[in-house]
């Protein structure tokens, strides 16, 4: 009977040891796996957006980013510096996403910064969308259609195209038979400042 049983061990104690062989030449396969690697890269940038004004009908264009180098309009100056009742002076201002074309439109609105003298509290404005000042144009929707310089702005927006399409108005101001300084003289400046934000087209 023992020897029996010592046999059976000795098949046992062999079929262990050759599965421990297999194991560990599979083991050594897996360690002398190969390895590679794939790389890849790529390039990046901000969209070049920017908007600019014409104050001379489109013939050249800037920046005019601040209150200090903003874009003079070209109001006939003996007429805009000597004002008299019932009179108007126009002048005319373009609008434009450039000088490159971007993916993004401009979302613009228009407002009075600072204009806060006497005289800017008597003229009224009236803004309209026209190709030229010597051609009936349409006020756009919210911008002013003869209320105070001083306090009338486009809280509407209007949208500027991307691909550098400009935009024409053309501003009126005007000093009302009835204004309060009829009788005396007197000047002030007054800002407009167009306050633009990018927008998906």
């Amino acid at each position: 009977m023992s020897l029996t049983v010592t046999k059976r061990n000795r098949r046992k104690i062999r079929a262990i040891l050759a599965a421990g062989l297999v194991l560990g030449v599979g083991a050594a396969v897996t360690l002398a796996a190969w390895s590679d690697s794939v790389w890849g890269q790529s390039e990046f940038a901000t969209d070049k957006w920017n908007v600019q004004g014409s104050f001379n009908g489109g013939t050249s264009w800037g920046e005019f980013a601040t209150g200090p180098t903003a874009g003079t309009f070209t109001f006939p100056l003996a007429d805009a510096t000597s004002l008299t009742p019932g009179e108007s002076v126009k002048a005319p201002v373009s609008l434009r996403v450039g000088p490159a074309a971007s993916a993004l439109n401009a979302s613009v609105t228009l407002a009075p910064s600072g204009n806060t003298s006497a005289l800017a509290g008597e003229l009224e404005l009236t803004v309209t969308e026209a190709a030229s000042c010597s051609v009936a144009g349409t006020t756009p929707s919210g911008w002013p259609a003869g209320g105070s310089v001083a306090t009338a702005g486009g809280s509407t927006p209007i949208i500027l195209n991307g691909d550098m399409t400009p935009r024409h108005f053309c501003f009126t101001v005007t000093l009302p038979a009835d204004a309060a300084l009829l009788n005396t003289s007197t000047t002030g400046q007054v800002l407009w400042e167009f306050q633009a934000t990018s927008v998906e087209p």
